[in-house]
């Protein structure tokens, strides 16, 4: 079974420290949200110095975001020539031991559609393994006809059988992640504001005032935020902010 890799990336530089701990698939391929240099119809396959020389081959892929995160992933899929595709974001890194373990459940595997990957956060070297994201498993690691991906934000990958579960975390790393929190609060506050009004949740005073504290408490207390110290009170915080934010938006959108 033959695996390909795609990195998501909101960057044109690729990061040359993932691209080296995802060497050990059989393709690579970096979907970058920015527009292609004056190329027709937002798509194009290109080369850059961090990805010359690679094994395996690496390509680039122009694909604009349009305010839709699923669709940058399903463009993935479209593109991936390998049996089995294993998404990261290009914050993200693969240890040694998540390799052998995605190498020996897709040589093995023979009923499982898909697998949760557990990702761990470490901001400052510190893992968080508290709060809304300490033990969180994402679906990443799936075969590639068994499904496309659903909603423009918080995206999530409906696959069709079974889905197993891995073991070792994939490494997020968010050093500056007070930064590109508050900048990811406007990008995903207006698309999230609008996918939930679609979905029958829209701008209420009640929403606006119990959610955001509610996901700070839950975060920080309930989840035992609080065990990771000063960065486990400051996570529990921006995910109040950024509930409050989309119900803001919410409201914005209705005048």
């Amino acid at each position: 079974m033959k695996l390909t890799v795609a990195i998501i990336s909101q960057t044109s530089k690729p990061n040359e420290i993932l691209l080296r701990s995802v060497a050990f698939a059989d393709e690579i391929i970096i979907i970058i949200d920015s527009p292609a240099v004056s190329l027709p119809g937002g798509t194009s396959t290109s080369s850059s110095p961090a990805t010359a020389g690679l094994t395996p081959p690496t390509k680039i892929f122009h694909h604009p975001l349009n305010n839709d995160f699923a669709a940058q992933r399903n463009f993935a899929l479209q593109k991936a020539k390998s049996d089995w595709v294993f998404f990261v974001d290009d914050d993200e890194y693969v240890g040694a031991e998540l390799v052998r373990e995605i190498q020996a459940v897709i040589k093995s595997s023979t009923q499982s559609a898909g697998y949760l990957v557990p990702r761990l956060d470490l901001v400052f070297h510190q893992p968080l393994h508290h709060g809304e994201t300490g033990h969180l498993s994402l679906l990443r690691l799936a075969r590639r006809t068994a499904g496309k991906f659903s909603r423009p934000v918080h995206e999530f990958w409906r696959v069709r059988g079974r889905v197993g579960e891995l073991s070792v975390p994939l490494y997020h790393l968010k050093d500056h992640f007070i930064s590109e929190f508050l900048g990811r609060v406007s990008r995903y506050g207006q698309i999230d504001s609008k996918v939930l009004s679609r979905e029958g949740k829209p701008f209420s005073w009640f929403r606006l005032f119990i959610y955001p504290p509610a996901k700070f408490l839950n975060n920080y207390f309930l989840k035992a935020g609080f065990l990771d110290g000063t960065v486990g009170l400051f996570q529990a915080y921006l995910m109040g902010l950024q509930s409050l934010s989309t119900r803001i938006f919410q409201w914005s959108n209705q005048k």
